[in-house]
């Protein structure tokens, strides 16, 4: 039989039905205790660092050994003398991870990585590639040359046909580029709506560096038999070192962390660090440099 269907039948059969429905709704509200809420507690542990660590060579997988307590809540984990820490109450963690780059030039942010790992109790104390990575991050390197810059007025005038005309300028930021380094140029009115496609598409703009922040540019007409009239314009130049670096930016400050974690007793934590490409880099000792150890429940 429908219990949904039109008639008187069916619909005190429905009322009764709802009527039923919630009843048991209100079953749990007037008939079962109420579940008092779970206590819940985050431990914490705070690592730092005493002085710079300066990495030892380029292209090396390094611990980063903390050497001193920020702040600790629990005696959950320890500081160990290798500057890892040790786990002594198993259970459910997350690590964090902080590190202070320095800025410096050519060995800034590119080609960074930077990671927590986990050492299981009865491996070696050393770290090994077989620790599990529990977070990294691996900064690319661009190596995007550094540049200087140039805009203002030119006015080049009649270039007869194989004549070049010149002139001298200074880029900008100083200290930039030198003899060697690569420069583009290009000028306003060496276009098809201002000279003509054919003069336009002839004249050939170059720059060079002739001296330390000195570019020299020149148009050089090689087939238009009765010359060009280039009226005054913009010239516009960029000039690139092109000497190999990389970084150049501020003092990178990068955090990383890792997922809930079930971390056993005797189990190690710790931090790596890397810079691929070059020497000398290092980690400052300040407050934004520490390595956090969470316990939850």
């Amino acid at each position: 039989m429908n219990l949904w269907r039109g008639d008187s039948m069916g619909s005190e059969r429905r009322r009764m039905a709802l009527r039923c429905a919630a009843a048991g709704l209100l079953v749990p509200a007037v008939g079962w205790p109420a579940i008092a809420a779970t206590p819940f507690a985050i431990r914490r542990a705070r690592f730092g660092l005493l002085e710079d660590f300066h990495l030892p060579k380029a292209d090396l997988v390094t611990l980063v050994p903390f050497t001193k307590v920020v702040f600790q809540e629990s005696a959950d984990c320890s500081l160990q003398p290798n500057g890892m820490v040790r786990i002594n109450v198993g259970g459910l963690y997350r690590a964090v991870l902080g590190l202070d780059w320095v800025a410096q030039n050519g060995t800034d942010i590119d080609l960074r990585l930077y990671g927590i790992r986990r050492k299981h109790v009865g491996a070696p104390p050393q770290p090994t590639l077989k620790d599990d990575r529990l977070a990294s991050a691996d900064i690319p390197g661009s190596d995007a040359p550094r540049m200087a810059r140039f805009q203002g007025g030119w006015a080049p005038g009649s270039v007869p046909l194989g004549g070049i005309v010149a002139t001298e300028l200074t880029v900008e930021p100083p200290g930039i580029v030198a003899i060697g380094d690569m420069v583009m140029a290009a000028h306003t009115s060496v276009a098809d709506g201002v000279i003509g496609a054919e003069a336009a598409d002839a004249l050939i703009v170059r720059g060079r560096v002739v001296a330390a922040d000195r570019i020299r540019v020149t148009i050089y007409n090689p087939s238009i038999a009765g010359g060009v009239f280039v009226p005054p314009g913009e010239l516009r130049v960029l000039a690139m070192n092109a000497v190999e670096t990389r970084g150049e930016s501020a003092d990178a400050w990068q955090v990383v962390h890792t997922a809930s974690e079930v971390l056993k007793a005797g189990e190690m934590i710790y931090a790596i660090g890397r810079n691929k490409g070059m020497a000398n880099d290092y980690i400052q000792a300040t407050d934004t440099t520490f390595l956090q150890i969470e316990r939850f429940g």
